[in-house]
């Protein structure tokens, strides 16, 4: 049955798109994660588009609605509608409101990505660093991974609640060592898929370092997204084959409840291979 309803707790799969070729052909979207877990509701990567692929959701989102923004690096796929969500985050409030979590680059720099003039409207910003835990609200924690990705500050992050499954996000990243310890709790992960295989000098997980990582991990399900061309043009079955079938290539607007056990659902208006009817 289609989904008239979100759960309270789960992520929507704004956008999917891998690389600036498909973020700028649009043959997926690249609005990033809407996530609401434990209280904390916002979006991690809000690339373009994503406004957009929020005020047309159904069921229906809101950037009114958002407490939280999370930004893993400053790339533009990454983070260019992050000022228009932070105005939908403060808008209806008298006082600061929300949390960013934020690279430094992204903050600090003189060609930051989030515009001076909205911090002092934000409550709480901050800057990641590897192995620090921040919280958003109530008993949320997002654990910051650092990752290796062409330059730029990059990192991952794992969210932690009481009673909830746990979950991590691994942005654009060269595969690290450590990523099994770091994400080896985690039953779900999201891993960020830009390659078919590995290419050198491409800071980029690829499906061998998907395997890889998950004979070393358990997660109860995992996900990916931000595909590359090679990737798209094999489709989700062929990934699931070739992985396992647990792990599930992630489609435009597919919702993951993010409660236990974890199920897909279907949202209003989108065929069963996640494409808008």
């Amino acid at each position: 049955m289609p989904l008239v309803r979100y759960p309270v707790n789960f992520i929507r799969f704004l956008g999917t798109a891998g690389t600036r070729f498909i973020m700028l052909s649009q043959r997926r979207s690249s609005g990033g994660i809407w996530f609401s877990y434990g209280g904390a509701r916002g979006v991690i990567d809000p690339g373009p588009g994503s406004l957009v692929r929020i005020c047309e959701a159904r069921p229906s989102l809101s950037p009114i609605d958002i407490n939280t923004i999370i930004l893993t690096h400053r790339h533009i796929d990454h983070s260019s509608d992050v000022n228009a969500l932070v105005e939908g985050m403060v808008l209806k409030s008298q006082t600061p409101r929300g949390f960013i979590l934020s690279t430094r680059d992204a903050l600090e720099d003189e060609d930051r990505v989030i515009m001076r003039y909205l911090l002092p409207r934000i409550a709480k910003t901050a800057i990641h660093e590897d192995g620090k835990f921040t919280s958003p609200v109530g008993g949320v924690t997002i654990e910051s991974v650092i990752h290796s990705h062409h330059g730029v500050e990059c990192y991952g992050c794992v969210f932690r609640a009481s009673g909830l499954p746990s979950w991590g996000v691994i942005s654009d990243t060269a595969p690290l060592p450590d990523f099994p310890s770091r994400y080896g709790t985690c039953e779900l992960l999201v891993i960020n898929t830009a390659l078919m295989f590995p290419r050198a000098k491409l800071d980029h997980m690829s499906l061998p370092d998907v395997e890889s990582l998950l004979a070393r991990t358990a997660p109860a399900a995992a996900v990916i997204t931000h595909m590359g061309a090679d990737l798209l043009d094999r489709g989700g079955e062929y990934i699931s084959r070739r992985l396992a079938a647990k792990v599930i290539a992630a489609t435009d607007g597919m919702v993951l409840t993010l409660e236990n056990p974890m199920t897909i659902l279907k949202p209003e208006g989108f065929d069963d291979d996640g494409a808008q009817e």
